[in-house]
């Protein structure tokens, strides 16, 4: 019995040694999550009222992916705390994740200390609740102006409007108190129109607007419109507009930018009225265009492609320009040739201007086709010879 309990001892020990023992012996997966302050700091100030990001850093320190994370929070009564984001779906090892928390101590809060927790839940692991110091401070009684723009920079094609759409914050110790006017005063680019308009009222222009004491938020709103010159239309780029809201000696400036795209339009047309030639047939007959850019922004490369019945030869004079420069324009020759046999009749051509940033749309071409004058005499030859010939052999027949 002693040398069977022996034989058994020495079994289990060679399988603990051995790559089976090693199998059945493998540890269990390790999950651990670790939450930080993004800056080290384990204390911010705020002020009641208004909202202040807490940063922190989140990082899976084990040996497997955590999945299905949350972020959760203890706040004071009363305080209103947002995640950004507010759900990880997966954290893969040695990963990290940094989270905003938007923490807001309601208005009215008293100045002091306060506390607030954050941690992360996850479906295998959680991390330790981290403990945030929150100094709440009485926000400053001084009278203040801010405006701002929602879209501070606009694209537009010249001759289309610039629309800004323009928000006021205006702070004061008694937030009971009567309205106070401000001046809008916008500095534009040469030649530019800036006008103001209510935010509903499009056909009402404004150049001052009365605003009534807030308290942190952008409440009032207001249209800026910048239209730019008609003639000459201005370059393609950006240009900038400054807006300074004024009363006596409170001001507040900003600066937007209306971005002028190219607009590419090219055109074709004969250079006279009508869409119509005669050409005789075999023989070369001219026939002028005009191509144009009606754009903003110069157009290269310009080339031209007829269509035209089989057998036609259709070239151009010049066959290509290099570059057409904004609202200017360039003759060009078409030399139409039909072939020496064309019925005479009304045939149809059309032709294209196609340049690297625009294509022109076709424009056709009648040709009413002529039989050359020789030919006519010789039709008229041809048939003199037949008469006599009819004649002769009447006269011949006549005789017998």
């Amino acid at each position: 019995m002693q040398k069977l309990r022996i034989i058994c001892l020495l079994i289990v020990s060679l399988l603990a040694v051995s790559p089976a023992g090693a199998v059945l012996a493998q540890e269990e997966p390790q999950y651990a999550l670790t939450l930080t302050p993004t800056d080290g700091v384990y204390s911010t100030i705020m002020m009641a009222g208004r909202e202040k990001d807490i940063r922190v850093d989140l990082e899976n320190i084990g040996d497997e992916a955590v999945t299905k994370l949350a972020a959760m929070a203890e706040v004071p009564d009363g305080w209103a705390i947002k995640f950004d984001p507010p759900r990880i779906a997966t954290l893969a090892v040695y990963d990290n994740e940094r989270i905003y928390a938007s923490v807001t101590p309601p208005e009215g809060t008293a100045a002091g200390d306060y506390f607030v927790k954050l941690w992360v839940e996850g479906e295998q692991a959680s991390t330790e609740k981290v403990e945030i110091r929150v100094t709440v401070r009485e926000p400053e009684k001084e009278e203040i102006i801010e405006v701002r723009s929602v879209h501070p920079t606009v694209e537009a094609v010249a001759g289309n409007d610039f629309v800004f759409e323009i928000e006021f914050k205006y702070v004061a110790q008694n937030i009971l108190g009567e309205p106070r006017p401000f001046d809008l005063v916008p500095t534009a680019p040469q030649g530019w129109e800036v006008y103001f308009t209510p935010q509903f009222e499009k056909e009402k222009h404004i150049s001052a607007i009365d605003l009534k004491p807030g308290s942190v938020a952008f409440s009032d709103k207001t249209r800026m419109v910048a239209q730019a010159p008609v003639w000459p239309l201005p370059e393609p780029g950006e240009y900038k507009i400054t807006l300074e809201v004024v009363s006596e000696d409170l001001k507040d400036t900003i600066e937007l930018k209306a971005i002028i795209t190219a607009a590419y339009n090219l055109l074709l047309a004969p250079s006279g009225e009508r869409y119509d030639t005669n050409a005789k047939a075999g023989r070369d007959n001219y026939f002028s265009i005009k191509v144009g850019n009606l754009g903003t922004a110069p157009i290269d490369k310009i080339t031209f492609s007829p269509d035209n019945p089989e057998g036609w030869s259709v070239s151009f004079n010049p066959d290509k320009v290099d570059s057409l420069e904004p609202l200017t324009t360039q003759t060009v020759e078409i030399n139409i040739k039909p072939p020496p046999e064309t019925i005479a009749g009304d045939y149809m051509i059309s032709v294209r201007a196609s340049g690297v940033q625009k294509t022109s749309e076709r424009i056709n071409i009648r040709v009413t086709v002529e039989t050359p004058t020789v030919w006519g005499w010789v039709g008229v030859v041809i048939i003199a010879i037949v008469v006599m010939g009819l004649v002769v052999i009447f006269m011949r027949f006549s005789r017998r």
